[in-house]
């Protein structure tokens, strides 16, 4: 276990649990899979020691993020929304006024 990924059997020895427990873990949001090759799912060993010592294990793109940090997401994936609902919204108004 010297990669920052494990294998599917490295996880479950270094957890001791099996098959059934790790597919839970996954569906569950505790463990992220990543697939390598198409076919070879992998696991951050970060993430894998965390559930082992029972921390919460963060993401390295959650980590450090304020208030600014997630409006300026916010407004980059959903501008075009923002900017539809002002022109819809300055629209009605121009219309109730007429």
């Amino acid at each position: 276990m010297s990669d920052s990924l494990l294998t599917e059997e490295e996880v479950k020895t270094f957890l001791g649990v099996d098959q059934v427990e790790v597919e839970k873990l996954k569906k569950r949001g505790k463990l992220t899979a990543y697939r390598i090759g198409g076919s070879f799912v992998r696991f951050r060993k970060e993430q894998v020691v965390a559930i082992r010592t029972g921390k919460r294990f963060q993401m390295p793109d959650q980590i450090d993020r304020n208030v600014f940090d997630l409006v300026r997401d916010f407004l980059r994936f959903n501008s075009i929304y923002v900017l539809l609902f002002v022109a819809i919204t300055l629209l009605i108004f121009y219309f109730l006024k007429s």
